[in-house]
């Protein structure tokens, strides 16, 4: 199964670096910025079309908002979750929790950026049942759980088990 994972990465570098090998390691395929190598598209098109070739998409949404492609005022985060939704991928959502232990610079300064951050973080909470984590190995272990648990109900789709009866 390949597992897209989205994420600003001058915060979440060390959280994405366990994922990966927590992902890696239980036999999933990890998809994300780190494997894109040089070519002549544009980060975005590249990061939108590995999506799609993704049957789970997961965010991990810090203190930060992030970069913005060219031209555009959403992050490459948000323009990620956003090509999820349109290509029904099944999404799983992580927020940094209150007790993490983050830096200043872990945390968005920018005025606009934190208004869009706390838009996007909304629009995620009205959407999905979201998680929270402290430190790397609790979201590694969170989404291990989350994929386990997907993996579970696709296979009882399959069976034609777990629906509810009357």
């Amino acid at each position: 199964m390949n597992i897209f994972v989205s994420s600003t990465y001058r915060d979440l570098s060390n959280h994405r670096e366990i994922l990966r090998v927590a992902i890696e390691t239980s036999g999933y395929r990890f998809k994300g910025m780190e494997h894109f190598a040089a070519q002549q598209t544009p980060p975005l098109d590249v990061c939108l079309n590995e999506i799609g070739e993704c049957e789970v998409y997961i965010g991990i949404i810090g203190r930060l908002y992030g970069s913005c492609p060219p031209e555009r005022v959403r992050s490459y985060t948000e323009l990620e979750y956003i090509r999820a939704r349109e290509l029904s991928k099944y999404i799983i959502v992580l927020f940094i929790g209150d007790g993490a232990q983050i830096t200043i610079g872990q945390i968005e300064q920018n005025p606009e950026k934190i208004e869009r951050l706390n838009r996007f973080r909304e629009r995620l909470r009205q959407r999905h049942t979201v998680d929270t984590f402290n430190d790397e190995h609790e979201a590694a272990w969170k989404i291990l759980a989350a994929l386990r648990n997907y993996e579970i109900r696709l296979r009882e789709e399959q069976q034609g088990v777990g629906g509810i009866e009357e």
